[in-house]
């Protein structure tokens, strides 16, 4: 982690919060590009300017602005804008080096400001630490994008295309260790004030490069809750508005915050981030928070901006005051997102919870209990996680191994004491369920410790959970067929990782199953009894009856004890019991032969 310049006592207190500045006091690149009052930035008064009009496409000239004989500035036509680069520390062989640089565009080149990014290079070891991304509107700041890399490694935060942050390319350093954060600007007291993402937080536990724990804040007005936008920092036409909304009346309104508990270091490129489930939360906290401003002399005015500390973050996420809050986990480990598990814009609202979203094959649960802390359980009915006090979860099992829907799981709390307990299963877009199951979750509350959630499920869970699906399928497949389950299986034998593996087999188990119990209800139904009349000479008669003559009292003995033996072998399936299960599938198929 780069040394955080602490030189704020030689700085006027106006400098540093915000207000009113005297020019006079500030460094030579800081006197370049101070704005006037009001926010506004522009080159028309430059003496430079009439000279960068003149330049063709391509063409640059320098500039010495610090007057010690070498050229501290770039002013160049690049696509069309006015690019003016500023080496801060005015020493750099190479001006345009995104260490302690600031680029200064003016689009199209009409001299006013649009966009200033600026790297900052804190300890001087020649790697940018810091980067903020400043954007104008008519020559006016309105918001900016701060970054800050607690790597040391100089990576650039953010990738950018025509001067403008490009979304999740891959490119962008949204791991490791490091933060980033948008500050709205207010003109009115020349200060950053927090708004939508800030911040966006991320921590690389093992220093594999990638982000093992994201957390996300939703800034927004404590009275957009009730009002018309309650996606308010989601919407962009805030953060370009001309006003601020002052900080006393600020909000933490959303928070996520996500986990990945892959084994060991990951195999997976830098540009395939994930996190394996995540929670994210309404409430209606006021953003006040311990050293939530943080003054860099480095920074051009203001230089005072408000996040919260990076390393509180975790501890902020886990013990949030929420009012609601929503589950994620991405079963098929199919979501490449940076930004961590989101929610999605169906079946239940949460305000803020941003996007972009993903349907298929995310188990999702719900609990709109208010709660203060970060409650999960292990359930040993289906061998995973689930969110304590969720009333009602959902997973939709589909457009993996093909494009349609296959199955739908829903499950609920029936007798309310925080653990899902009922599951319906629903094939394809059919209204009515396939099964519907109360079970016993015999669930164990379990410590949000990441590292030893990483060894359990890793090396226990999934485990056992990937063989007892292979061996019950082995034995349902010796009556079942499923094209649709073949399909799974070969995408489970091809999984790179077990958790895929694991989500592959449980849809492959469950379509063999289904199969599986309506072939043996069949063939059970396929006698004399329930459908044929009694035979008046067998009605007391162990004897088996036949379609023609009518059943024997044997007959219904018979029918009811493998009806039986069915029930149990669902109420085992259905309890995770799978190797009583197959027991009793066993007996079944004896019976039935």
């Amino acid at each position: 982690m780069s040394k955080m310049l602490c030189r704020l006592a030689l700085l006027p207190a106006a400098l540093a919060l915000g207000g009113s500045t005297d020019s006079a006091q500030l460094e030579w690149y800081m006197r370049e590009t101070a704005m006037t009052n009001g926010g506004r930035l522009t080159f028309l008064s430059k003496p430079w300017w009439p000279k960068a009009q003149a330049l063709a496409e391509g063409q640059s000239f320098t500039m010495d602005l610090n007057r010690d004989g070498r050229p501290d500035t770039i002013v160049k036509r690049e696509n069309g804008h006015i690019v003016q680069a500023i080496d801060d520390s005015g020493r750099a062989t190479e001006i345009w080096n995104e260490v302690s640089t600031a680029y200064l565009v003016s689009y199209k080149g009409t001299g006013l400001v649009d966009r200033m990014i600026v790297y900052i290079d804190n300890d001087g070891d020649g790697n940018a630490d810091e980067m903020e991304m400043r954007h104008y509107r008519d020559g006016y700041l309105r918001y900016a994008w701060f970054g800050e890399n607690y790597d040391g490694d100089g990576v650039r935060i953010f990738d950018i295309k025509d001067w403008s942050y490009v979304g999740n390319n891959g490119k962008s350093k949204f791991r490791g260790n490091l933060q980033i954060y948008l500050n709205k600007y207010d003109p009115l007291t020349n200060q950053w004030l927090p708004l939508s993402e800030c911040p966006f937080a991320f921590w690389d536990d093992n220093k594999d490069g990638h982000g093992d724990t994201v957390f996300r804040v939703s800034a927004a007005p404590l009275a957009s809750l009730t009002g018309p936008d309650t996606d308010y920092a989601n919407n962009y036409n805030y953060m370009w508005a001309d006003k601020a909304t002052p900080l006393a009346e600020m909000g933490n309104l959303n928070v996520r915050l996500s986990f990945n508990i892959d084994p060991g270091t990951r195999s997976d490129p830098l540009d395939k981030p994930h996190y394996n489930f995540g929670f994210t939360m309404v409430g209606s906290e006021p953003y006040r928070y311990p050293n939530m401003t943080y003054t860099n002399p480095k920074r051009r005015p203001p230089q005072t901006v408000t996040r919260i500390d990076w390393k509180d973050g975790i501890a902020i996420g886990m013990s949030y005051p929420a009012r609601e809050t929503g589950f994620t986990w991405d079963e098929s480990r199919s979501v490449w997102r940076w930004e961590g598990q989101f929610w999605l814009y169906e079946r239940i609202y949460l305000s803020n919870t941003g996007g972009p979203t993903a349907r298929w094959n995310m188990r999702r649960e719900y609990s709109p209990a208010p709660v203060a802390d970060r409650r999960l359980y292990y359930s040993d009915a289906d061998k995973r996680y689930h969110l304590f006090g969720a009333t009602e979860g959902w997973l939709e099992a589909g457009h993996l191994v093909n494009k349609k829907k296959d199955l739908e799981f829903r499950w609920s709390d029936r007798n309310g004491d925080g653990y899902l307990d009922t599951v319906q299963v629903f094939e394809g877009d059919n209204a009515i369920p396939s099964r519907t199951s109360h079970f016993e979750p015999r669930a164990v509350m379990v410590n949000l410790d990441r590292k030893a959630l990483v060894r359990e499920y890793n090396e226990r869970i999934l485990p056992q959970a990937i063989q007892e699906n292979l061996d019950l399928i082995a034995s349902l497949k010796r009556i079942a067929n499923s094209p649709a389950a073949e399909d799974y299986e070969a995408e489970a034998a091809k999984a790179g990782m077990p958790e895929r593996r694991r989500y592959c087999l449980d849809i492959a188990r469950e379509l063999y199953f289904l199969r599986a119990r309506q072939l043996l209800r069949e063939k059970n139904a396929a006698g004399p009894y329930p459908s044929a009349s009694p035979d008046r000479k067998k009605w007391r008669s162990t004897e088996p009856g036949s379609r023609d003559t009518g059943y024997s009292m044997g007959d219904t003995l018979r029918f009811w004890k493998i009806e039986r033996q069915i029930a149990a072998f669902e109420t085992s399936y259905a309890a995770g019991r799978l190797k009583e299960a197959r027991e009793h599938f066993r007996q079944i198929e004896n019976e039935l032969k």
